[in-house]
Parts: structure tokens; C-alpha cells; sequence
């Protein structure tokens, strides 16, 4: 059985250098993943993949984010612009059979988008609440105000992905829709009750299904801990509990929410109880420590994933389809919330 280290960790440009080979192949991280720095385009980006396997092998985990809305890495000239998962919420509300077709189509035209170049993953979607006067980083990326609204729409993405052979990575849990500050920039803390998180917000994350990967959030829990879920043996204690048997990725720890050395960041996410900790940006130097600080081989991957994108046509049909979705929006009371 082939063994790798327990971290994903990003590259810097459209194509491997000569580094990034040598060091990838030496180390064998578990998978890498991709930004918009490292992606131009269709050819480009179907190139790139298949180097990254002849480095990492065939079964190589390959992630980006594309949920649809302002976080796509795959976009404008060379893929279409997608609908954001608020505005597919929002449709829903008014016609519930039409807007679980649109968020299936939504995951199967981002599978297919993945499938076609070799991505593997997408991390994707977010099953964290639309909490208004929360800060906006979450905002138009959730799919609704709560659980009931969330999952249906969630869970026909996650199909939609299937069907291309895509893995969905969930984001991000237990849940960041409440957050005051960006977790990019600082440590969020949320207040709110425990009792009151557990009838709300983590309802997505226990009962979802069709996936068993999630991302952290970089957030405190104060009844938890006051340090990172992230970080935190005490809480992704909790996490295990509460939540069950998920194969749980870190967010991104160069994001301002997590403090410490490379080797640090890396050490306490591994400790405390976090499978794959993942590391996306920084030089090649500060990229390939982060690697070493993962530890020695001792992780399997799954199987070869079978990626099956769709035809050109049915991806066209799709996309007709979102566009009447993003259309009716431009209709509809931008300060929609649960009581409109």
C-alpha cells in the first residue's frame, strides 16, 4: 500500500517547475490544490492536472474551489460565469421542484467543468447558514437562512457533482454563518449558545449526505476552547462527536485566523485530531516546509477516481437553464430574507 502525508498544499504557477517535481515526488503529499494563479485555461489547466499525476500518481488528490458565484477559480473568458447558491436559495423558495433541478444542474456543470481538465474535487458547496449583519464572507455562498432550505439544495449539488465522478468537500464545519470578521484576516469568534448552534447551524453538517469530506472553519467556540477548531484538540473532539465520521481537510492555514510558525500550523492541525491539513500559498520554500511539517508517509488514498464529464450539449442545456435562474434574480428584492 502506498503511503503519503497528511497534507494538501497548493503550486505556484500554470505549470510544475522544476522544485515543485523533485520536491512532490520526494515528500508524496496527499494531493494538491489549485487557484486561480495556477489556471488560464482549458488546455492549460488539462495539461497541468496530468503532470501533477505523472509526479503524484494516478489516484492524486486534486481540489479547487468552485461553488458558482464569486468564488470560482474556473471563470470568465474561458468558463461561463455560474449562479451563486443564494440566488438558486432564492428561486427555490418560489418554486421548490425547478430550484432542486437548478442546484443539481449547478453541480453538474461545475463536475463537468472538473471532470473535463481532471480535477478531482471541488470544494464545494457551503453548507453554512445566511445569517444577516453576519460579515458577508459567507453571504450569497450559503443557499438559504436555515437547515431546511440549505440541505435539499446542498445535497442536489452534491449529486450534480456525483454524476461527473467529482467529490464534493463540504465548508465549512460546524458552521461559520454567524461570523462577525473574516476568518482570512483574523480569529472569529462566535457567542452564540451551543444549545442554540446545535438546533440551527450544525443541522447541514449531521444529516447531509453524498460526501464524507469537510473543511474546517477557522473559528472559536468558547464553550469548546478559545483556540482554532482548527487547532484545537478539545473541539475537533467535539467535531467527532457531533458530527460523525468525516474525513475532515483544514481550511487554508495561511489564512490570518491561524497563527504560529509553517511547522507550528501544521504540527497543532495534524494533533489536533484534523486528517489532512491543507497549506495553499506562501514561496516554494515556505510550501515545502509546510509539507515536511506533515510528518512522515503514513496516510492511504482512496481508489482512482472515474471523472465522467458530460457532453458539450448537455452542458449547454445546463447552462440555459442557470441563466434563467440568474435572470429571475435580477427581478427579485435584493434584501430578501426568510420573511420576504
Amino acid at each position: 500500500m502506498n503511503l503519503y502525508r497528511p497534507i494538501v498544499v497548493g503550486l505556484n504557477g500554470q505549470v510544475l517547475s522544476r522544485s515543485e517535481v523533485s520536491w512532490l515526488h520526494e515528500l508524496r503529499p496527499y494531493g494538491v490544490i489549485l487557484f486561480s494563479r495556477n489556471i488560464e485555461s482549458q488546455p492549460q489547466l488539462k495539461a497541468l492536472c496530468a503532470s501533477i499525476r505523472e509526479v503524484l500518481g494516478n489516484d492524486v488528490v486534486i481540489i479547487v474551489d468552485q461553488e458558482g458565484g464569486r468564488v470560482q477559480r474556473l471563470k470568465d473568458p474561458n468558463w461561463p460565469a455560474l449562479p451563486a447558491a443564494l440566488d438558486i436559495g432564492k428561486y427555490w423558495r418560489r418554486h421548490q421542484f425547478a430550484g432542486l433541478d437548478a442546484a443539481n444542474s449547478l453541480g453538474q456543470v461545475i463536475g463537468s467543468q472538473l471532470a473535463e481538465v481532471g480535477i478531482t474535487h471541488a470544494a464545494a458547496p457551503v453548507l453554512d447558514l445566511h445569517i444577516t449583519g453576519a460579515n458577508p464572507v459567507i453571504g450569497d455562498r450559503s443557499f438559504g437562512t436555515t437547515p431546511a432550505e440549505v440541505i435539499p439544495l446542498a445535497t442536489a449539488f452534491i449529486d450534480g457533482l456525483s454524476r461527473c465522478g467529482v467529490i464534493a468537500i463540504v465548508k465549512h464545519i460546524p458552521g461559520m454563518g454567524r461570523v462577525q470578521s473574516d476568518s482570512h484576516d483574523g480569529l472569529p469568534v462566535i457567542s452564540t449558545a451551543i444549545k442554540e448552534l446545535a438546533q440551527s447551524d450544525w443541522i447541514p453538517f449531521q444529516v447531509i449526505s453524498g460526501t464524507r469530506w469537510a473543511m474546517t472553519a477557522h473559528i472559536v467556540i468558547p464553550e469548546w476552547d478559545t483556540l482554532p477548531i482548527t487547532t484545537s484538540t478539545k473541539a475537533m473532539q467535539h467535531i467527532r462527536k457531533t458530527f460523525g465520521d468525516w474525513l475532515i481537510i483544514s481550511d487554508c492555514l495561511t489564512m490570518g485566523a491561524i497563527t504560529g510558525t509553517i511547522k507550528e500550523r501544521v504540527e497543532n492541525t495534524l494533533d489536533a485530531g484534523v486528517d489532512l491539513a491543507l497549506f495553499s500559498n506562501g514561496s516554494d520554500e515556505e510550501r515545502r516546509t509546510a509539507v515536511e511539517a506533515s510528518g512522515e508517509p503514513r496516510v492511504s488514498r482512496d481508489n482512482p477516481i472515474s471523472l465522467d464529464p458530460l457532453s458539450g450539449s448537455d452542458v449547454q442545456r445546463l447552462l440555459t437553464k442557470l441563466r434563467a435562474v440568474t435572470k429571475i434574480q435580477d427581478e427579485i428584492d435584493p434584501t430578501w430574507d426568510r420573511s420576504s
